[in-house]
């Protein structure tokens, strides 16, 4: 059997590298190559361990709520915990890791002890956005990007193609179907996320393009954050009476009833989970095809992808869709569209990456 260990900080549990890593363990065991067995080690905790549910080989390491003592801890615990950790695994296949402070510690770990197992960087973030320093980048045996253009950031940064594998992220297979809207309803359009005016989420974009498409619609939106600033907006450009705010819900899907198209504006994105959830029920995307991500996913069976600074074919195919001339609604067709994507396939690159890391390493 060979163990896969999976490190990774403190996470909140509302983000999508907890929904990444809980898709993983949900359908490992059941449709991977039964050599391999993953283990989980949180280090720093968690706010809310809904995601851990299906994990059931775990560490979890808590450092507090606390911020503040939280990075104190990082600093004095790290160097010594990491490598006590994965010492009492000795029979580790590979160690993969989404912090590089964290891969960094365990390869330089590994190579002053001569361990064998693989060091892969797992990291969840646009490398031009969340840059990551050099000690730490080229301390790694190995690199899953989670998008084509995450891989060629690597790339950029002097990574030879021969260590990257693309991996992409991991959908569940959905039972749910959302249809649309009928013909003579108003067009709702929802986004899911964190709610921001500007920062990457760029709800402004977002706000700006909806105050131009005329007719019946409304936008719903599910998240928290910056909910007053981001009221004030749409106040200012009288669109209160369009636009809902959801609140929170931990499975947004089950909860829809007719949806005709989710939107995303963000700046930028590793890999956006919420186009493949949306896909997987059924709904139709249109994004902005920020630098990393949309472009892996929406093809013309799913959405629409519109260039950053292209707001007026944003406009366009908005108002196309509340006229009643564009409607996506051949369910099966939108949720195989992203078959790659699916867990149960994912799984088998997962394996397949890491088997081929090691030949070359």
């Amino acid at each position: 059997m060979k163990k896969v260990c999976i490190f990774t900080p403190h996470l909140s549990g509302f983000g999508g590298t907890e929904t990444v890593i809980s898709n993983l363990f949900s359908e490992f065991d059941t449709v991977a190559d039964s050599n391999y067995h993953l283990k989980l080690f949180c280090v720093g905790g968690y706010e809310n361990g809904e995601w851990l549910k299906g994990i059931k080989d775990r560490k979890i390491i808590s450092f507090g709520k606390s911020m503040f003592l939280r990075k104190i801890k990082y600093v004095f615990f790290l160097p010594f915990l990491l490598p006590f950790l994965i010492a009492k695994e000795k029979d580790a296949f590979a160690v993969v890791v989404t912090h590089p402070i964290m891969w960094y510690i365990l390869f330089l770990f590994k190579k002053i002890f001569r361990r064998k197992y693989l060091i892969v960087a797992w990291y969840h973030f646009s490398l031009k956005n969340k840059p990551i320093k050099r000690t730490y980048l080229n301390k790694a045996d190995g690199y899953f990007a989670i998008s084509s253009g995450i891989a060629g950031q690597y790339r950029n940064l002097g990574i030879s193609k021969e260590k990257i594998r693309t991996i992409y992220n991991p959908v569940l297979r959905n039972s749910v179907t959302v249809p649309r809207t009928f013909s003579d309803d108003k067009r709702r359009f929802i986004y899911v996320g964190r709610v921001m005016l500007d920062g990457q989420k760029n709800l402004r974009y977002l706000i700006d393009v909806l105050a131009n498409v005329h007719g019946n619609w409304e936008l719903l939106i599910y998240g928290h954050g910056e909910i007053s600033k981001v009221k004030a907006y749409i106040q200012s450009k009288n669109l209160s009476a369009k636009i809902k705010f959801m609140g929170f819900k931990k499975d947004v899907w089950t909860s829809l009833s007719r949806v005709d198209a989710l939107l995303l504006t963000s700046k930028f994105e590793g890999f956006p989970m919420v186009l493949n959830e949306a896909i997987s029920v059924g709904i139709p995307v249109i994004s902005v095809n920020c630098e990393t991500g949309p472009e892996d996913i929406i093809n013309r069976n799913n959405g629409f992808l519109v260039e950053k600074n292209d707001q007026s074919l944003f406009i366009y195919y908005l108002q196309k869709m509340v006229d009643g001339q564009i409607q996506l609604s051949d369910y099966l067709q939108i949720k195989n569209s992203i078959n790659q994507f699916y867990s149960d396939n994912y799984c088998l690159n997962f394996c397949n990456a890491l088997a081929s890391l090691k030949k070359e390493n």
